[in-house]
């Protein structure tokens, strides 16, 4: 709640958080995106050593690159769009 009073009272850091707001806004496209790539990619295993983390910030650059211009062109991501399409016809039923 905090952080929602901090945004809407301080317009410079709602500028700073676009990106990070960019992906919770399609955090399901996100989500699936990362497990799509890491079973595409060979070497993306559960190891843990320092390599790891570089796979971590290339997956969480990936994210809030992707997220950051398809916000630009778009309102949702793509699977978000995909989910609201199936869902919309449920509005229908009684």
């Amino acid at each position: 709640m905090g952080a929602t009073v901090a945004m809407d009272r301080l317009p410079r850091l709602r500028r700073l958080a676009t990106p990070v707001v960019a992906v919770g806004t399609m955090s399901l496209t996100a989500y699936v995106g990362h497990f799509v790539i890491q079973g595409w990619l060979p070497g993306l295993g559960a190891t843990y050593d320092e390599e790891s983390w570089v796979t971590l910030l290339m997956f969480v650059l990936g994210a809030i690159v992707f997220a950051g211009i398809w916000s630009r062109f778009f309102r949702r991501g793509p699977l978000e769009y995909l989910l609201n399409a199936a869902t919309k016809p449920a509005k229908h039923i009684r």
